[in-house]
């Protein structure tokens, strides 16, 4: 009976180190790490602390010179990237992320929103819905099955009523790989 007990209770304690190890999580972006060795991501230092988002929690698709990428987080935190091409097709290269972009050549915006779960309020930071937010975005590498680059922006909060008078939030050491 002895060795059941001791047997159920390394079996719980494996248990709830896998357990506390899956998942997307905003504890292990940004810095010196380098993202999963394949799949889907976004990584990046949001006002200091680290974000990641992969696996399911990571998704978008990439057609007719238009990327759309989006992370979630547990923790009610999400990155969202978006980059359209006028030309109809994208290509290695930096892409401003601003207000004052070219609109003749690509539209794009950077966006952090975090929710918080307790009283399920939103703040959304835009790096091109006000004057003060800017933002670049980098693509690194692009091919048939995936596209990876980097990307930086300071969002400005916009509220409801689209007014730009929030606050700030910078996200720095942003990386991403959308599998195709």
């Amino acid at each position: 009976m002895k060795t059941i007990k001791q047997f159920g209770f390394a079996l719980a304690i494996i248990f709830s180190l896998t357990l506390s190890s899956c998942g997307g999580s905003d504890d292990n972006g940004g810095g010196g790490f380098s993202g999963p060795a394949t799949g889907t991501f976004i990584k990046a230092k949001v006002g200091g602390s680290n974000f990641l988002s992969e696996g399911e929690f990571a998704v978008g698709n990439m057609t007719n010179g238009a990327m759309v990428l989006t992370g979630s987080s547990t923790s009610g935190k999400n990155m969202g990237i978006q980059l359209y091409s006028t030309t109809g097709s994208l290509a290695v290269g930096t892409y401003s992320m601003n207000a004052t972009q070219d609109s003749n050549v690509n539209v794009g915006s950077l966006t952090f929103t975090d929710v918080n779960l307790s009283t399920f309020s939103v703040i959304a930071y835009n790096s091109v819905n006000c004057e003060n937010s800017n933002g670049t975005l980098e693509i690194t590498f692009m091919d048939d099955t995936k596209i990876e680059g980097t990307f930086s922006f300071v969002g400005k909060e916009v509220k409801e009523d689209e007014t730009c008078d929030g606050g700030t939030k910078t996200v720095t050491n942003g990386s991403f790989r959308l599998v195709l």
